[in-house]
Order: C-alpha cells, then sequence, then structure tokens
C-alpha cells in the first residue's frame, strides 16, 4: 500500500514539470503595426517589435560605446503627437533596442553596440508599432515630410547625432 503511495506521491509531483508550467514572463505578443489616429501609445511587449525593427535585444544597462541623443517631434494635420516613455524598452523582461525614449521630451536616446551602427527613423516607428513608409504615418496618408535640422530628409533617414528631426504627416 506505501509502494501505491509512493508512486502516487511522485507522479503527482511531476504533473507541474510535466505540463509546461511558466516561469518568468509569457511569451510576447507577435508585433501588430498599427494604423489608428494618435494618440499612440508605447507598445506593451516591446521586445516583438525590438526583433520586428531588425535590433539585436541589449539589456537595459547596456550604453554602448558611443551613446548620444537626438530630439523627435511628430504632427499630424498640424497637431503635435506625443511620444510615450519606454518605445524600444521592455521592463519585464528587462531589455531594449538601440534606440529608444526614457520620458514624453521626445529625446530618443541610440545606444548601438558599435559606432558605425546607425538606427532608421523607420525603425523607431516600427519600435513605436506603427504602420510608416514614404507616405503614411499610420492612418495619415495625405502627404509625409521629413526634415533633419530643417533640411528636406528621406522618409527612412539615419539618425544623426545631436539632431532635430522633425514628422509631418496629413490625412
Amino acid at each position: 500500500m506505501r509502494a501505491g503511495l509512493l508512486v502516487v506521491a511522485v507522479t503527482l509531483s511531476l504533473v507541474p514539470a510535466l505540463s509546461g508550467c511558466q516561469v518568468g514572463p509569457a511569451k510576447p505578443a507577435a508585433a501588430e503595426l498599427r494604423t489608428s489616429a494618435p494618440p499612440w501609445s508605447a507598445p506593451r511587449d516591446a521586445v516583438s517589435y525590438v526583433d520586428k525593427a531588425g535590433f539585436e535585444r541589449l539589456p537595459l544597462d547596456f550604453s554602448g560605446p558611443a551613446p548620444y541623443t537626438l530630439k523627435l517631434s511628430v504632427t499630424v494635420d498640424g497637431k503635435p503627437v506625443e511620444i510615450p516613455a519606454d518605445i524600444g524598452v521592455d521592463r519585464l523582461r528587462a531589455e531594449q533596442a538601440a534606440v529608444h525614449t526614457h520620458g514624453t521630451d521626445g529625446v530618443l536616446w541610440v545606444e548601438a553596440k558599435t559606432k558605425a551602427e546607425r538606427p532608421t527613423l523607420s525603425q523607431f516607428f516600427t519600435l513605436w508599432g506603427l504602420r510608416y513608409d514614404d507616405h503614411c504615418l499610420a492612418d495619415a496618408c495625405g502627404s509625409l515630410t521629413v526634415t533633419v535640422n530643417g533640411e528636406k530628409a528621406a522618409w527612412d533617414t539615419k539618425l544623426p547625432r545631436e539632431s532635430v528631426v522633425q514628422v509631418e504627416a496629413t490625412h
């Protein structure tokens, strides 16, 4: 009788291990690019967007060999759009992309693994979870203008050190 109880007890103790009892954060949701009107929050499962944007997942305390910042402003139909904190940052998994935000002030932090790596504006909008191409920002597909330090730039421009980047979209 004792031997039978022992077999049952051992079998029951293995049920959590065999049934896939999860330890740690859940698998992140798939990255989906939004086409809605602003405001736009930072994606909850940032690692999916880090992967979709083509970045390596970096630890939160990583700062790279030559970190820098730049200022981004976004308007849709002439109205300013707040750039949320934690774009490109997954606090649950303690990982971040080479470009990310800390606050809502429009400052982008670029902390790449090499001095030569220059993330693009297109990659940043993918991190934010927004459709972005040569004529659309989310649902605003009337016109798209990008300037860097007041000079017209390509829609997928690289993010230059210590610059001011403006994106203006209309319906």
